[in-house]
């Protein structure tokens, strides 16, 4: 990696790090932030036809369900592929559904990652509720919850409406088959809400990786706190929307119906713990006297297959940012040399030498190409010097002169971009990838996922990006660029201090690797 490459590369992280730092973690807000109080929230909902939905005020607004005290529930446990989950008797779907093979920390002691704390939501995890104030209350009403052949049913009823929660389960699916039904027997509402909603992620990452998210025409809706009208609590997102779900950096919850809502609304609502609990609703409208909602409930990690399991497009939940066509080979390759080495730290050196390798053609042309510059650099300066107060005639006679030469800036500069998407993919599959949780690779690094706790990996990057540095002919002139280029190393370790080290192994393994790709370079064109 010659050092235009490195300057460039790190040009390029700073803004890739530093839009994640400074753009979207200031957009959440802070523990224990409030928000001001408000009465209903209402968000605008039409007919298909595009005239207000029927039974709609002057302005065609229904009112969202807002919160709602909770009452003592009774759970009863239940049998799914990723983990017991437990469905209680009140309006909550879910009171709480463990991971197996997830646990909420390293320690050997620490209880598995469970939905309750996922969602940190009163009472559990999604619901139904009703924009009308008759039915108010129906998100959070007792009933009876009874054993059926493959699963359990719970039912309420009063003298307004009959509710119907029907689950099918079993140890070998990953997912819970759930069916929502409602009978009106005076009046009806104009809409149905289905929620997920979230106040804190699972695993005490990064605060900007816990999002709302909904599927709308084949593309991901991200929501995050602060994406939400501070004034009226509410994000519309209007169109046909197929699931909605809350998600961690490596965990989702997810609701994913049968048939696509006629849109999305996110909200935020107010509570006298001044915490922030949000929501996101798939909106139903109420044509009947009843309604009934297919749908499959999805808790667990944001892994590909447990994902297409479910849902195919689940998948889109994992951002691999700007490069996703590149990241899922990476990925792959990735995790076929853990199947052969079971080591994840191992595979990312193996899968960083690999990489190394296939960008070498590249690496060769973008060096022989410096070689050449640097050979001209005489003759470039007294150009420079010749038409120093004559910017326009430089530039001609610099154009000229590279041509005599057959030399093209383009043709050096290229290799150097064709690297870059390669890396950044890589950067997002050991950011993203849920296969590097909690895994370990030797000694003081016990979490991939998680920061170097003693500093040891960045420490060696810098020392090493400097020799790296020192071995590698430069052809920047301008001071100001080769006062950056002087730190750039430092640069990187910094960092580094807080990203992974996961990437922190692939920086130190790829900046040893072009050590010895430099040194074997060097003499080749010597």
């Amino acid at each position: 990696m010659d050092r235009k490459t490195l300057l460039a590369i790190g040009l390029s992280l700073l803004f890739f790090v530093g839009w994640q730092k400074f753009y979207i973690e200031p957009r959440l807000p802070k523990a224990g932030q409030s928000v001001a109080p408000s009465g209903t929230e209402a968000v605008a909902l039409s007919s298909p036809g595009g005239a207000p939905a029927a039974g709609l005020g002057a302005n065609g607004a229904a009112a969202l369900p807002v919160a709602t005290k909770p009452i003592e529930v009774k759970s009863t446990d239940i049998a799914t592929g990723t983990g017991p989950a437990k469905i209680g008797d009140a309006g909550k779907f879910f009171t709480g559904w463990q991971l197996n093979d997830y646990r909420a920390t390293r320690e050997k002691s620490a209880p598995p990652v469970d939905l309750a704390g996922f969602s940190n939501l009163p009472g559990g995890e999604g619901e139904l509720a009703f924009d009308a104030k008759d039915f108010a209350y129906a998100n959070n009403v007792q009933g009876t919850m009874k054993a059926s052949p493959g699963g359990a049913i719970w039912t309420y009823e009063d003298a307004n409406l009959k509710l119907t929660r029907e689950y099918s389960f079993g140890p070998d699916k990953k997912y819970v088959d759930l069916v929502l039904s409602a009978e009106f027997k005076t009046k009806r509402p104009n809409f149905a809400f289905v929620s997920v909603g979230t106040k804190s992620a699972v695993d005490g990452h990064d605060e900007a990786d816990r999002q709302l998210v909904a599927l709308q025409n084949n593309s991901i809706q991200r929501v995050h706190f602060k994406d939400i009208d501070e004034t009226t609590k509410v994000k519309d997102l209007p169109g046909a929307t197929s699931w909605i779900g809350a998600q961690s950096r490596y965990f989702l919850f997810a609701l994913v119906p049968a048939e696509n809502a006629v849109r999305a609304v996110a909200q935020t609502i107010p509570h006298p713990d001044k915490e922030h609990e949000a929501k996101i609703n798939l909106v139903y409208p109420v044509t009947g006297n009843a309604i009934r909602i297919p749908l499959k409930a999805y808790f667990g990690p944001k892994e590909m297959n447990a994902l297409h399991s479910v849902e195919r497009s689940l998948d889109l939940t994992i951002d691999f940012g700007w490069f996703t066509i590149l990241a899922y080979p990476i990925l792959k390759v990735m995790k076929w040399i853990n199947s052969a080495v079971g080591n994840w730290g191992i595979a990312i050196i193996l899968l960083t030498l690999l990489i190394k390798l296939l960008t070498y053609p590249l690496t060769y042309k973008s060096m022989k190409s410096m070689k050449k510059i640097a050979k001209l650099q005489p003759q470039m300066n007294a150009l420079k010097e010749k038409y120093k107060d004559d910017k326009e005639a430089l530039n001609r006679e610099m154009i000229t002169f590279m041509k005599e030469q057959g030399y093209n800036p383009v043709a050096g500069c290229l290799p150097m971009f064709l690297q870059m998407p390669i890396f950044f993919a890589l950067y997002r599959v050991l950011y993203s990838s849920i296969e590097l949780y909690q895994a370990p690779f030797f000694g003081w690094i016990q979490d991939l996922s998680m920061k170097d706790p003693f500093y040891i990996t960045p420490v060696l990057l810098v020392a090493l990006m400097w020799f790296q540095q020192k071995i590698t002919p430069s052809t920047a002139t301008d001071p100001t660029q080769a006062k950056m280029l002087q730190y750039m190393p430092l640069f990187f370790g910094l960092m580094m201090m807080n990203l992974p080290a996961g990437l922190t192994v692939y920086m130190l393994v790829n900046a040893a690797a072009s050590i010895v790709q430099q040194r074997y370079l060097n003499k080749k064109f010597a």
